[in-house]
């Protein structure tokens, strides 16, 4: 999800893009600008073996441990996939993806609809997040246990941009609030120290960064999660519907292979962490912290029931388009017919182990 610069050092840098600019604005620029798991050991044969570069967020981190695990134990090699990860931002890559530059990146569910406002061919074929990872979180002194707490206070946001302002704007429409008694403050990707140094009350932050910091550092904290007050699709595998008509054996593959990942994960998380820091090690600089970001984010990868691995809720899809229209994203409620699948995931065959 990108406004997801999630953390993975004692620095702890969030990855949500860094663009001052509201997503509306840039999903406008990218289309001007473009215009244990079941085992499988067989690959497809009908699959290319042209190599796969996967855009995903800005940073390494061990928040993307199902792709590592999915790497390091040849889940993609035994789908004839070749795959490699990319770091750099969600809106780039979405273009790259419209032009057909990429085949497949990494996004949220309300970024996809935002593309599709603006008539780029994109579409969600395989839930990774369950629950969108944008949380408010605050000292608990505060005192600001749920979101009527917060009128009256001033909340600390990275900017207006991106998967935080999203969600933030989900849960003053979900709860009701009103916006015009909360005063929002732009604090850059410096929530944590806002709080400390009490410039702020509250601060918009990822479940896995700011209230991450705070539990290491034993700061008592309360947590209100966005998830909780309105389900928005989060961060799932996107391809193009050109690559689904000419390849679909391709992305069943690719589905297959992230699902297996995120089952070892689940199933596996100590094995797991440890293949992360194979591949990021600079989270070894902090161990304590690093293990604490990757807990954090088991619950994220966690369906709610073991046949439901890869599966996005229908339901979600319009609530949010009409969400996002309300809040202003887009003029109109865009229709979400064909925006997202689970073709693909019923294919792939994935499920947990009860």
């Amino acid at each position: 999800m990108n406004d997801n610069r999630f953390a993975f050092s004692p620095i702890l840098i969030p990855i949500p893009i860094p663009i001052p600019i509201p997503i509306p604005i840039l999903i406008l620029v990218l289309f001007l600008s473009a215009c244990g798991a079941p085992e499988r050991t067989t690959p497809t044969s009908t699959q290319t073996s042209a190599p796969i570069a996967l855009g995903v967020g800005y940073i390494p981190s061990v928040q993307f441990a199902p792709l590592y695990v999915a790497i390091d134990k040849g889940y993609f090699a035994d789908e004839g996939l070749t795959v490699s990860l990319e770091y750099g931002y969600e809106t780039d890559y979405m273009k790259l993806l419209a032009l057909g530059k990429r085949e497949f990146i990494i996004a949220s569910g309300d970024v996809v609809i935002l593309a599709r406002a603006q008539k780029l061919p994109v579409s969600y074929v395989a839930e990774w997040y369950t629950k969108y990872p944008v949380v408010v979180f605050s000292p608990q002194e505060k005192g600001i246990e749920a979101p009527e707490n917060l009128v009256g206070k001033t909340v600390g946001i990275p900017g207006l941009f991106g998967a935080s302002y999203v969600g933030w704007k989900a849960l003053v429409y979900a709860a009701r609030l009103p916006e015009d008694k909360i005063i929002l403050k732009t604090v850059g990707f410096n929530q944590t120290a806002a709080l400390q140094q009490g410039q702020v009350d509250a601060a918009v932050d990822y479940a896995a960064n700011g209230p991450v910091q705070f539990q290491v550092q034993g700061i008592p904290a309360n947590v209100i999660v966005v998830d909780d007050y309105m389900h928005l699709p989060s961060n799932g595998l996107v391809t193009s519907e050109k690559v689904m008509a000419e390849h679909p054996d391709r992305v069943e593959g690719m589905v297959r292979a992230l699902l297996r990942g995120v089952a070892f994960t689940l199933a596996n998380p100590d094995e797991a962490f440890q293949i992360s820091l194979k591949h990021v090690p600079e989270a070894k600089q902090n161990i304590a912290m690093s293990r604490a970001i990757f807990d954090a984010s088991l619950p994220y990868w966690t369906p709610k029931s073991p046949d439901a691995l890869g599966r996005t809720d229908p339901a979600i899809w319009p609530e949010t388009a009409q969400f996002l229209a309300d809040a202003g994203f887009t003029e109109t409620p865009v229709p979400t017919d064909g925006i997202w699948t689970n073709d693909f995931v019923e294919k792939a065959g994935v499920t947990l182990t009860p």
